[in-house]
């Protein structure tokens, strides 16, 4: 247990965030935009859309054991923290399917079991955590899908946020500061992520004021006056 005053707390010192977007949205691709040495896991193969990048190590997956592949992704990321300044996990939607998939060969019907599920719920935010903790800065990746939601006034309405299962995305979100969605204006053709959450979009960010950011500039953490658009 620790005791400390508010007042003498600094923020962290490190990024980190949970990016997300439909498939093919540019995600992957927004890796290139951050600064200095970057250790990529490149769980669903969209890693490829990086080559010719420089200060980029990609590090690819047996699919057949995902799990054990990230234990020991991780544990090399530990012990050569030292030479990154920052570790991307992408994709945690992949990563889910893959962990199931895994899981249903062992059973008769060749189908997770209920058991499996509350299972992947505890391993998944361990996995958070357990990455949160490096010294670096921290990417995590994700699909986008949507959920509905009723208000009070029971009107519904459909929300975009990561594609994880249901029982866990909201804590996973919570403990995360920033988690941003890539979208794309149809017209001008520029991507940009949202930053603040609306009846559409599942967003936060807890590291300064910007509602959006373009893609090139969602590393740039820093208040602004006038917050820029898509448009």
């Amino acid at each position: 247990m620790e005791f400390m005053e508010t007042l003498d707390m600094k923020k962290d010192e490190n990024l980190c965030m949970f990016l997300y977007a439909k498939p093919g949205g540019g995600k992957t691709t927004t890796v290139k935009f951050l600064e200095g040495k970057t250790l990529l896991v490149d769980i669903d193969g969209s890693g490829k859309v990086l080559s010719g990048v420089p200060n980029i190590t990609r590090v690819t997956i047996n699919p057949e054991k995902p799990a054990d592949e990230l234990v020991q992704f991780y544990a090399y990321a530990k012990a050569n923290i030292q030479n990154y300044d920052n570790i991307v996990i992408d994709n945690l939607s992949h990563y889910q399917k893959l962990w199931f998939m895994e899981k249903g060969k062992t059973t008769k019907s060749g189908q997770p079991e209920i058991q499996h599920y509350g299972v992947f719920d505890n391993h998944l935010l361990n996995i958070v955590e357990t990455f949160k903790a490096l010294d670096a800065n921290i990417v995590f990746t994700a699909w986008e899908t949507t959920r509905e939601i009723q208000l009070e006034n029971s009107q519904l309405y459909h929300q975009f946020l990561p594609d994880i299962r249901d029982k866990i995305v909201n804590h996973i979100m919570g403990v995360i500061p920033v988690v941003a969605r890539l979208v794309r204006n149809p017209e001008t053709k520029k991507r940009g992520f949202l930053l603040s959450e609306s009846n559409g979009t599942f967003a936060k960010n807890q590291l300064d004021n910007r509602e959006f950011a373009l893609q090139e500039d969602i590393f740039k953490v820093g208040d602004v006056e006038n917050d820029v658009s898509i448009t």
